[in-house]
């Protein structure tokens, strides 16, 4: 089946057979103008030929993951097996403040932004596959170091989780720190390939890059190499917790990995500064498989594609700005509403009130006829006023 589509030059012709419009205007003018009434109607109502359905792995314990690169708006996830309605995740989508406080037994989902750039957060608590800690780094007798790092020492004062973590000093030498730590007891899984391995580890600086090894002895791992990103896909943060992981099935097998003697664990960082460096715990998750339906924020085909990669028509970095063999996606109704908003604002400064008025009835016709048939499927954010089961009112001074 064919992609529903119209030409920019059909919409250019449409426009033009506007008296008004065709005197008045140059072609450069009206391509701004559609532009300008595709972002409006972006802030009005997502529109369902831009959805895109695609996958997301969750995991026990982990609450931030990286959103589809043309992710515009989240639309619905959920389990993606064949289940009974109850058995369903049946989020709840909720603000920022509300998903980290976590006050409420609800399954719940938030748009999280961080330094410029979104994620998804996701506290899936009905999730049925549980994460196994490998270890703690409460012991200091599991660990040991290599290259630039000086000495590891047992820490109870900074830590993500538990009681402690294990600091690590480095003394910038060789440009190479490795840290290793044998597991809290040696692990028997043939399930591997469908798990993926994290570990917390505090940078004092950001290394040029981590690489994360499951061993079965030194010579005997499965690592990944040229890590430079969170689990989430944001940036390495120094003076900060950065969760890393390696999915073990496309990690890169070294020797003979034994999957039913896996004993250690083993991180090492290129290009770290001198510093302290802390680790915490380390775990392995098999993921639960979601459906991940969103809007894309692409609404135009380029001429010869048969996919939407761009946003607008314009591109004020290109030295061919615009292509009238462009096409924008949808039914016809969107494209009704597109022509006629461009329109108007393209007869701004146009003394001739009866085009105008006319226009202005056929675009009212079409957003009533669009929004009947297309409701939105953005879901709406829902907060607690209050919460009494945790939220007690505690008199001043007690």
């Amino acid at each position: 089946m064919s992609v529903r589509s119209t030409k920019l030059s059909t919409i250019l012709a449409r426009m033009d057979r506007f008296q008004a419009i065709l005197q008045n205007s140059n072609e450069v003018y009206k391509v701004r103008d559609i532009d300008e009434e595709i972002r409006a109607m972006r802030r009005l109502l997502p529109m369902p030929w831009t959805l895109k359905k695609s996958s997301m792995r969750v995991f026990d314990g982990v609450y931030t993951y990286a959103v589809a690169s043309d992710h515009d708006e989240l639309a619905y996830l959920d389990v993606s097996e064949n289940v009974y309605y109850p058995s369903k995740a049946r989020f709840r989508y909720t603000s920022l403040i509300q998903f980290f406080e976590d006050s409420s037994n609800r399954n719940q989902i938030a748009e999280i932004w961080n330094g410029g750039q979104r994620y998804l957060g996701v506290n899936y608590k009905d999730i049925k596959n549980d994460s196994l800690l490998l270890n703690n780094a409460e012991t200091i007798a599991d660990w040991t170091s290599t290259g630039d790092v000086t000495a590891v020492v047992a820490d109870t004062v900074f830590y993500k989780e538990g009681n402690g973590s294990v600091k690590a000093t480095i003394v910038s030498n060789t440009g190479v720190a490795g840290i290793r730590n044998a597991l809290s007891s040696v692990l028997s899984d043939t399930l591997y390939k469908r798990k993926y391995q994290f570990k917390w580890i505090y940078l004092s600086s950001v290394p040029t890059s981590i690489e994360l090894r499951l061993e079965t002895s030194a010579a005997n791992y499965l690592s990944t190499s040229g890590i430079t990103t969170q689990f989430d896909g944001s940036p390495l943060q120094a003076n900060q917790w950065n969760l890393i992981a390696q999915d073990l099935n496309t990690a890169t097998e070294n020797g003979t990995f034994d999957s039913s003697s896996i004993a250690y664990e083993r991180v090492v960082l290129t290009g770290a500064d001198s510093g302290d460096y802390y680790i915490d715990s380390s775990y392995l998750r098999e993921w639960t498989l979601m459906d991940y339906w969103y809007y894309s924020i692409y609404n135009v085909i380029a001429s010869g594609g048969t996919l939407a990669t761009k946003e607008y028509f314009y591109d004020d970095n290109s030295a061919t700005p615009y292509d009238t063999n462009d096409e924008l996606l949808g039914d016809s109704e969107w494209i009704d509403c597109i022509m006629y908003g461009a329109m108007l604002t393209n007869l701004i400064d146009i003394k001739d009130k009866a085009t105008k008025e006319d226009i202005n009835l056929k675009r009212a016709a079409a957003w009533s006829l669009l929004i009947d048939k297309y409701p939105s499927l953005d879901p709406v954010i829902i907060q607690d006023r209050y919460n009494f089961e945790y939220d007690f009112i505690t008199p001043k001074g007690v």
